[in-house]
């Protein structure tokens, strides 16, 4: 994605608001500047290990009894991953379990960190990997009876794992991270607000309920009153829109990638 000097990109003279985590603010925010954004890194989430391993230990010396695991975040796989050399996991015992990426980022972290992928959805959140695994089993009745494992943050939306376990299947949520809201100081606060950016962009609902609450619900309604808001994916726009505000720019895929050709696209298109 690049521009010649001659032709400055649709994103020139504008200031744009990024709220996300530490892993994903790189590849962002150089891709908004690429298209001449001002960015303005709002660092509103951490990712933390937590602190009790035990269920994720006890799934791990356990894992001979899964059909399948879910992982439904790159965050997850990072954690994951990390825990399974720790406890120095023997790779063969994934030979007969399938492993299922909720996009296509994820399945590109899992092969980054040694595992491949069986299943990866069209639609890139836990009702895109529902209707997956209903295509794969020809209905999800078929995985009555079957162990799943879906390590995932400590705080997540239960629509996958309440689907599965009403097929019948045998579903263990396993937290391997948590997502906490950064500790920004009022200074830092004032700087954001006083920005007045063009384009406030969010990668998860966690960035969303967190900015309202970094900001306080006056400013922060005040932040998406005034500005365009681009957002990874549909839950990430159902959030924003819970607070009254319409999302102008969702990608078709909820990815970086997607989402910054969105931007693109939109922008290009109001010059």
């Amino acid at each position: 994605m690049t521009f010649s000097p001659s032709k400055p990109g649709p994103l020139q003279n504008k200031t744009v608001l990024v709220a996300c985590s530490a892993k994903k603010m790189s590849s962002l925010a150089d891709g908004l500047r690429t298209l001449g954004a001002t960015v303005l890194p709002f660092p509103i989430i951490e990712i933390r290990d937590i602190e009790d391993k035990k269920p994720l230990d006890a799934a791990l010396a356990s894992l001979d009894k899964y059909a399948w695991i879910i992982f439904t975040s790159e965050h997850g796989v990072i954690y994951f991953s990390r825990r399974f050399r720790e406890r120095k996991i023997n790779r063969d015992i994934l030979a007969n379990i399938r492993i299922c990426a909720i996009g296509t980022a994820t399945a590109k972290t899992l092969r980054e960190n040694g595992f491949e992928t069986n299943l990866v959805p069209e639609i890139f959140v836990a009702e895109g990997v529902i209707e997956a695994l209903r295509k794969y089993h020809g209905g999800l009745q078929n995985l009555a009876g079957q162990h799943i494992l879906i390590p995932r943050a400590k705080v997540a939306r239960n629509e996958l794992p309440d689907a599965l376990v009403s097929a019948g299947a045998h579903v263990d949520i396993v937290a391997c991270y948590q997502t906490v809201r950064s500790e920004l100081s009022e200074k830092d606060i004032f700087h954001f607000t006083a920005a007045s950016p063009d384009l406030t962009v969010f990668t998860s609902s966690s960035t969303v309920k967190n900015t309202m609450e970094a900001l306080g619900i006056a400013a922060g309604q005040k932040l998406l009153e005034t500005t365009t808001v681009a957002v990874i994916g549909p839950i990430t726009a159902n959030t924003v829109e819970s607070f009254g505000k319409h999302v102008e720019i969702v990608p078709k895929e909820s990815t970086i990638v997607s989402l910054i050709h969105s931007i693109e696209e939109y922008y290009s298109k109001h010059l």
